[in-house]
């Protein structure tokens, strides 16, 4: 009888590891998922969420809607404060609570360093031309920072949305994104053809891995 119960016990702890396991599983990360939203609403802007375009920029907060459609929790205070803090959550009666992070590149850079688990830096440029080509060893749904004087400080971001070919090895090469502010669709991920200031802009690519959330 002993051995039975021991044997059921341990069969339906098993079925809840696995039930765990899989719940957290459909709750990672899915950059495909992101880069579809972000194809979705890169020109029509989501109507369910604010937009800052006229107070700012909205290309950071255009970067976080798509990676909370691919996955990415809030956290919300008071349980997360400070850099730690990532969300945008409508008022009962009217206006936005929102963190820094959900809406400034600067912020989210450093909640995305710090708080999201695997995220690692994976290209880093300075100077890029318009025309010149490089790797960004990127996957799809990862994100791209902008420093438009190089002074340490994110100006601008936006998200790997597509390929444009293959690399050698017959994987995608996901070099095109999706940004807000100015609207950009499938554009090539230096933007340096859009910038006026190319020569002193440094561009950092941060990997979001599918088992962040």
């Amino acid at each position: 009888m002993a051995r039975r119960l021991l044997l059921f016990t341990l069969s339906v702890l098993a079925l809840l590891v696995l039930s765990f396991a899989a719940t957290a599983s459909a709750f990672a990360y899915d950059g495909a998922a992101a880069a579809a939203y972000a194809d979705t609403y890169w020109q029509n802007y989501n109507p369910t969420w604010p937009s800052f375009a006229t107070r700012g920029g909205d290309c950071t907060n255009f970067v976080s809607q798509a990676l909370y459609a691919g996955g990415i929790a809030m956290r919300t205070s008071p349980q997360y404060s400070g850099d730690a803090a990532w969300y945008m959550l409508s008022k009962k009666h009217h206006g936005w609570s929102y963190a820094l992070s959900w809406i400034n590149a600067q912020d989210q850079s450093v909640f995305a360093l710090r708080h999201l688990p695997g995220v690692t830096p994976v290209a880093s440029y300075y100077g890029l031309a318009p025309g010149q080509t490089a790797a960004d060893d990127a996957s799809q749904g990862d994100i791209v920072l902008y420093d438009w004087t190089n002074d340490g400080v994110y100006d601008h971001e936006a998200i790997i949305t597509a390929s444009d070919g293959t690399n050698p090895n017959g994987t995608a090469n996901w070099d095109l994104v999706d940004g807000h502010t100015n609207d950009r669709y499938h554009a090539y991920w230096t933007l340096a053809q859009y910038n006026s200031s190319w020569a002193t802009t440094r561009i950092v690519v941060l990997h979001i891995p599918p088992t962040t959330r």
